[in-house]
């Protein structure tokens, strides 16, 4: 009941707010989302913008900024949500959440615009469901890919909708990071995704980091935020079997950009997490070659547009592709990268330039956009 008062005088919060908080609203889950809009709300902020950010976290990042420019809301009762959803009034709504629409988090007839961003590189046509996008209006557009599978089925549906080069943020964020601490020596990063796919959830797993702990690796062992609710008993094994040896570590930190940092490798199965690593500190990933992840069930395995996807085409391009029956190999393929850096990097940067968006000034792209849509 208590949660349910609080969330009821935050909704009547915003509907009394003036209007010109109601030009830019974001949407934020909870903190993992909120890290990826802190680089684009400190920006429009920077400009004097007046921006609003609902959050269903009660720990949101954003709850604690002082600013004058910013007004946060905390709605965390579902049912509430649900009602906030559907009626909220604003001018452009920004969210990171797919399957808008659903049933679950209806649109409003009193939203002008529905945009989103981006907070992954991978696949609109696989990696979610087959709907997931329909009720947007504006996409911010990481690359050329992304463009192509959005146009393709936006002219199925025969939906008009604006589909603009924009870039990918989340890299330019990771390219202007500072650390407060460099040590990466010997460090792997794991970075499983989530699901029953998953080599989280597979045996493989538990002798991939055996042996690199063998080879006096520190493994940094870092699930997707996801995980932690659908892999709890695959966590667990792995936490039981590692959590003795001095070179084994969790990472189960919000915001991931010290950890992507300090490490000289990144391995994983087929998280978006390699893709931004490789993409923003020129060192290639290790992708190990399980069963891909397909949430859309009209696309079964086989199927020629999985070659099609982000996720495929940068395997090769971004890394190495690591078979299961070469899991003893990871050390010589460790080794490989190390003793060829120049041939992995100008791999990666072919591939970033012929792909993505406005490589340099995704940020001040996506900034500039939000300012021009509130002004018309």
């Amino acid at each position: 009941m208590i949660e349910f008062i609080r969330s009821f005088k935050e909704i009547k919060k915003f509907k009394n707010l003036n209007k010109e908080y109601k030009n830019i609203v974001f949407y934020t889950e909870d903190n993992n989302y909120s890290f990826f809009f802190k680089e684009i709300i400190d920006e429009l902020l920077n400009r004097g913008r007046k921006v609003s950010l609902i959050t269903s976290d009660k720990k949101d990042i954003f709850l604690n900024y002082k600013n004058k420019n910013i007004k946060v809301f905390n709605i965390s009762n579902f049912f509430l949500l649900q009602y906030f959803f559907s009626n909220i009034e604003c001018k452009n709504f920004i969210l990171t959440t797919p399957d808008l629409g659903s049933g679950i988090l209806n649109k409003s007839p009193f939203t002008k615009k529905y945009i989103y961003l981006f907070h992954s590189l991978i696949s609109t046509t696989v990696a979610y469901k087959k709907n997931a996008f329909k009720n947007y209006d504006i996409f911010f557009c990481p690359s050329k890919l992304h463009l192509h599978e959005l146009t393709k089925y936006f002219d199925n549906l025969k939906k008009n909708v604006d589909l603009l080069k924009i870039g990918y943020p989340k890299i330019n964020e990771l390219k202007n990071f500072k650390p407060s601490n460099i040590d990466k020596k010997n460090k792997i990063l794991i970075a499983p995704t989530w699901g029953a796919d998953g080599v989280i959830n597979k045996k493989e797993i538990i002798d991939l980091i055996k042996k690199l702990l063998q080879e006096r690796y520190k493994v940094i062992f870092r699930p997707h935020p996801m995980s932690f609710q659908k892999d709890k008993i695959s966590i667990e094994k792995i936490l039981k079997q590692f959590r003795g040896d001095v070179n084994f570590y969790l990472s189960n930190e919000k915001n991931n950009l010290e950890v992507f940092y300090n490490c000289e490798c990144l391995i994983t199965d087929w998280s978006g997490a390699a893709m931004e690593f490789s993409l923003a500190f020129k060192k290639p990933s290790i992708f190990l070659n399980t069963d891909q992840r397909i949430r859309n069930k009209e696309i079964k395995k086989g199927n020629p547009i999985l070659s099609e996807t982000f996720e495929n085409i940068c395997r090769d391009k971004l890394g190495i592709i690591l078979n299961a029956s070469e899991y003893e190999r990871v050390v010589t393929k460790l080794n490989d990268i190390k003793n060829n850096p120049n041939i992995y990097l100008e791999n990666i940067k072919k591939f970033e330039q012929e792909y993505l968006f406005n490589v340099d000034n995704a940020l001040e792209n996506t900034v500039d956009e939000l300012a021009r849509l509130s002004d018309i």
